[in-house]
């Protein structure tokens, strides 16, 4: 902020040039001092700002995938009864009428579920061994193959997850190895 004081005119009839050049020489300090803070004000805010911009995206996006999954938890009931329904005995003894309703009705669900960004989370590809943060071991099998250690037998319940946030983590049975 520049006074009156910081005024200086130069004369050139003027015998203290000495103390006008110290005179300018102080104010162009005084006026470089005050640009750096202002410089480094406006980088701060600037900085802020941006990661103000970051934790918002990140704030955003956490709460879409908490909608999904309050979405997929809420829906759990029908998602076990039609998963269990197709699964059963009595499926393959219903007439092909009922067998094909309730497929549609399964795939409908599924497909609604994917369109959202939710996944089921089945048996592992060919025999691979478990993500023990997405399956929940509800059995044991022993087997005397080393090869088959840790490997799902059955799939008892789907498990459900959005993104790599797992809502519900598969029931499964698991085979272990008995040396």
């Amino acid at each position: 902020m520049t006074t009156a004081e910081d005024d200086v005119t130069v004369d050139d009839e003027s015998e203290d040039t000495p103390a006008v050049v110290a005179k300018l020489r102080e104010r162009l300090k005084r006026c470089t001092a005050e640009k750096q803070e202002y410089l480094d004000g406006w980088q701060r805010s600037r900085a802020d700002f941006a990661n103000y911009k970051r934790e918002e995206t990140a704030l955003h996006a956490h709460k879409e995938e908490r909608i999904k999954a309050d979405f997929a938890e809420a829906l759990l009931p029908a998602i076990d009864a039609v998963w269990f329904a197709v699964k059963s005995p009595a499926f393959k003894e219903a007439s092909e009428q009922w067998q094909t309703g309730l497929q549609t009705i399964s795939d409908s669900l599924k497909k609604s579920l994917d369109n959202f960004g939710v996944e089921y989370i089945m048996e592992p590809s060919n025999g691979n061994k478990i993500d023990f943060a997405q399956y929940e071991i509800v059995r044991e099998v022993p087997t005397s193959d080393e090869k088959k250690d840790n490997v799902v037998e059955n799939l008892h319940r789907p498990g459900l997850r959005v993104g790599e946030h797992v809502i519900r983590p598969a029931q499964v049975s698991v085979f272990v190895y008995n040396s």
